[in-house]
């Protein structure tokens, strides 16, 4: 079987390449890079020798992704760009011009109208699209799913998530770190219920008059600190929170499963992952230590030496790329795909309404628009 032909679009200077999910696709035997974009020429070049392409040869290098797509008919698209601004729009033309399977940079895209759009897109033409929430498919995470399932710690009461609470803290944080904590938050608790929230700004609640344009094409948000509870369908209660500036040395960016005889806490993006506890959080008659939890489980030893945490994230995106591959063979979605991106989206929607209306926000989600434009 000839290896599926992929194209990577980037765009220097406006989101960039991302989290290197272009480069990932060189390490993958059944997948082969064949083609590039970048509107900007510099870019564009070092691109080309990043990814060690032959510019020399016809139509690896393109100006225009749209005539990329056009004249390669890759059967998949990266969509690398970090700003969201062209995600949907990206998006939505390569599933018209027929690819099989796009793998695109979190967040998703900025609105549950634009999720919609895509995932309309999709379905109509057959296509699979995964979104980078990496962190989902490290062998640890896997290994924490399986310990919840025997249960380990109990039964789930709650699921809780915090941003970064770096300088991006709230509105920000909510989207670029937080689009990672509420995949996660679903896929341990199951699909949101309903959502009450508040974002302050200076330690009162927002309007839509606080509203300003994001960074990295994110459109309307607002706030320095976010606090939201949701109530999730496997029955634990979810809750995110992110203050601007509250953040430790060591990020604040994780996320603690509470169970009744135990927890369990995820760093996102760390090694090791993920640490268990053999009590309630709230036992405090002796020392419970938290266990490092690896890659094998909880007694298999862990990797030796100093781990380097970008090769690592490195590996889960190919693991990320190689599941979209396998969901394309397998005529199924793919475990972080389209879906599951829409509903990180919904998301961060009910976090604003609820917010600016005081009143709890349910499923199905009406609001389709982003609250603060």
């Amino acid at each position: 079987m000839d290896p599926l032909r992929v194209a990577v679009i980037g765009r220097t200077g406006r989101g960039d390449w991302g989290h290197a999910i272009d480069e990932l696709w060189r390490d993958i035997e059944v997948a082969k890079l064949v083609a590039v974009a970048d509107e900007s020429e510099d870019g564009l070049a070092h691109a080309v020798a990043r990814l060690k392409l032959d510019a020399s040869t016809p139509d690896v290098a393109h100006r225009d992704w749209q005539t990329m797509l056009a004249t390669v008919k890759p059967d998949i698209v990266a969509i690398c760009a970090r700003h969201l601004d062209c995600h949907a729009e990206m998006a939505i033309a390569a599933a018209e011009a027929g690819v099989r399977g796009i793998f695109m940079e979190k967040p998703f895209v900025r609105t549950p109208a634009e999720a919609d759009a895509v995932v309309a897109a999709c379905d109509k033409a057959g296509t699979k699209l995964a979104v980078a929430f990496v962190n989902r498919h490290s062998p640890t995470y896997a290994a924490v799913k399986e310990l919840i399932e025997d249960g380990r710690i109990g039964k789930v009461l709650e699921v809780r998530a915090r941003g970064k609470e770096d300088a991006r803290g709230g509105g920000e944080d909510l989207w670029v770190l937080g689009s990672h904590m509420l995949d996660m938050m679903v896929d341990l608790g199951g699909a949101p219920q309903w959502c009450t929230a508040a974002v302050s700004q200076g330690g009162r609640l927002i309007t839509a008059a606080d509203a300003i344009d994001g960074p990295e094409g994110l459109g309307r948000i607002a706030g320095d600190a976010v606090t939201a509870t949701f109530g999730l369908a496997d029955g634990p209660t979810g809750f995110f929170a992110s203050v601007r500036n509250a953040g430790l040395k060591q990020p604040n960016f994780g996320l603690t499963v509470v169970g009744t005889s135990g927890a369990i806490h995820i760093r996102a993006d760390f090694v090791p992952q993920a640490f268990l506890r053999a009590a309630p959080l709230w036992r405090m008659d002796k020392d419970y230590p938290w266990r490092p939890i690896g890659p094998a489980g909880l007694d298999a030893p862990l990797p030796e030496g100093e781990v380097d945490r970008a090769a690592e994230r490195a590996s889960w995106g190919r693991r990320a790329a190689l599941d979209l591959l396998d969901a394309i063979a397998e005529d199924r979605e793919p475990e972080t795909g389209m879906y599951a991106g829409r509903t990180t989206v919904e998301m961060i929607t009910a976090i604003y309404d609820s917010s600016l209306t005081g009143r709890r926000v349910a499923w199905p989600l009406v609001k389709r628009t982003n609250p603060l434009a």
